[in-house]
């Protein structure tokens, strides 16, 4: 790697460490429920709502068999949003989503954009209340 790529890698880890996000803390909501550390069903699919705006966080709601999850990202994809941009698994061909797993984002004409991790699973329940 030459002196510019060096450059940019640093400049790079110096940007993405500047603004460290804090530990999610979903007390209080209470459509969180379980944490998982992995889903694997077949049939798991993220037709049941998408993007999912958690504040400081970026999260997106998938489902498996009857039951509702919301993957929680770190910094790093926030063109997901309602916007239409969606998450792309770096494990393709596994029908399972695991913490610490690699995403990143895609939209128009499926160009890869954004790198962020599964920090957290969560069981997801939209009908419960909020505190």
């Amino acid at each position: 790697m030459g002196r510019i790529g060096w450059t940019l890698a640093a400049l790079l880890l110096t940007a993405c460490a500047s603004a460290p996000l804090g530990p999610f803390d979903p007390r209080g909501d209470r459509r969180f429920g379980e944490e998982v550390d992995e889903i694997c069903r077949s049939g798991l699919t993220s037709s049941s709502g998408g993007y999912i705006d958690l504040g400081k966080r970026d999260g997106f709601l998938i489902s498996a068999g009857a039951t509702d999850y919301v993957l929680v990202f770190s910094r790093g994809c926030g063109d997901l949003g309602p916007a239409g941009a969606f998450p792309v698994f770096r494990n393709f061909g596994d029908n399972c989503r695991r913490k610490g797993e690699l995403v990143q984002t895609a939209r128009d004409g499926f160009r890869l954009s954004g790198g962020c991790t599964i920090d957290h699973i969560y069981e997801w329940d939209a009908n419960a209340a909020l505190e």
